[in-house]
């Protein structure tokens, strides 16, 4: 009788290092634990360190490796296991866990432990055995999902980027088939006009319709160089080179340029008065900054009015403002004049066309650098946009 009783004793314990053998050999966490019934009901001992409302009876050694306990020292107290929770999963953790066992349904919780000051995410899957006295003993799984959550927060970017792309690609669509077509339009049908009179209209009327063949394949190509730049540094193909340079140059170069068009329309332009102001930036980019604020100024300033830019030192920065006398911008445009979403198209004093686009690239290159931008109007008096850069 004795014998048979230890061959029983031998056999059952060789199966429980074989059950052993079995849950160790598996990559995931494994765990058994006893749920007494009468105190799982209470969601404070789901969150609380001592008295837990469980028993821990087997765990593979996967699944302390996971948490990094002492498997010696939790199984005296499981309910250190409620510490490593992350604060702000605590409260899910514990209703998910008294609602399985009021339920007796499967428990599943995805939620974040601080192991070692490291934050993991893991996976508890476990399935419920209901016994006599009305306890519960719990089976199941522990797995790191840490990496898994990690792919889907890149996943999530990457789709958020894909998104922003796509907005992109119909944003210039739509530019492309409107605000681009609309001056080669004009071009074709003024040069078709020129080509069916040249014989017999006037010189003063050729000039004139040339000036105006003029400004409208000057607007395109501008447009189309915007659009051009806007694509190269949303790929990140557009190189940021800053460097110190003297800004009254920059300015000087740009107002060059753009000092015959408002010559046309009977605008002075005041450039920086200053000529020793050093600033750190991407002179190309800041040459499409002032270009485009510029622009904008003398398409929306009467005949005979002033745009005057000037500087202002901030602190490590420098403050830039380009502002004019002109027709102004009402409160509900000048909430949304850097955003894409609501761009218009809006014709000047002269009838000259705008898109807004070149402020988005004014926005995107002045962030670039760290800097902001922004714009103060009083409808019917004028404008002023500024922007921040660095000095160094």
């Amino acid at each position: 009788m004795e014998t048979n009783q230890n061959e029983a004793v031998s056999s059952l314990s060789l199966s429980h290092d074989l059950y052993a053998d079995l849950a160790n050999a598996v990559p995931t966490g494994i765990y058994r634990s006893r749920v007494f019934h009468e105190k799982a009901m209470k969601e404070e001992r789901w969150l609380e360190s001592q008295n837990a409302p469980y028993v821990i009876e087997f765990a593979n050694d996967r699944f302390f490796e996971i948490l990094q306990l002492d498997r010696i020292e939790y199984e005296k107290n499981p309910g250190i296991l409620h510490a490593l929770v992350f604060e702000d999963d605590k409260a899910e953790f514990a209703r998910l866990n008294v609602t399985a066992n009021l339920q007796r349904t499967p428990f599943f919780w995805e939620g974040r432990l601080i192991v070692n000051d490291k934050m993991i995410w893991v996976s508890f899957k476990s399935i419920p055995r209901i016994l006599k006295n009305g306890d519960i003993v719990w089976t199941g799984t522990l797995e790191d999902i840490t990496l898994h959550k990690q792919f889907e927060e890149v996943l999530k970017i990457k789709n958020a980027e894909l998104q922003r792309l796509n907005a992109d690609k119909d944003f210039f669509f739509s530019i492309l088939a409107h605000d681009l077509k609309s001056p080669f339009t004009s071009i074709l049908g003024f040069l078709e006009l020129l080509m069916n009179n040249i014989h017999t209209i006037d010189i003063n009327q050729i000039e004139k319709q040339l000036s105006i063949v003029h400004d409208s394949a000057s607007n395109a190509f501008h447009l189309l160089e915007d659009i051009l730049v806007w694509a190269l540094s949303q790929s990140g193909k557009l190189p940021f080179e800053p460097r110190t340079f003297n800004l009254k140059l920059c300015c000087d170069e740009v107002v060059e340029i753009l000092n015959p068009t408002a010559e046309k329309k009977g605008i002075t332009l005041k450039s920086l008065e200053t000529g020793d102001v050093s600033i750190f930036a991407d002179m190309n980019m800041l040459n499409t900054i002032l270009r485009n604020l510029i622009s904008n100024a003398i398409k929306f300033t009467r005949e005979g009015g002033t745009i005057t830019i000037s500087s202002q030192l901030l602190n490590s920065m420098l403050l830039i403002s380009v502002s004019d006398n002109g027709v102004g911008i009402s409160p509900e445009l000048l909430t949304r004049l850097f955003d894409n979403c609501h761009l218009q198209s809006i014709n000047g004093t002269s009838n000259e066309k705008g898109t807004g686009f070149g402020l988005l690239l004014c926005k995107k290159f002045v962030e670039q650098h760290g800097g902001t931008i922004w714009a103060e109007s009083v409808l019917g008096q004028g404008s002023v946009f500024r922007f921040t850069l660095p000095l160094n």
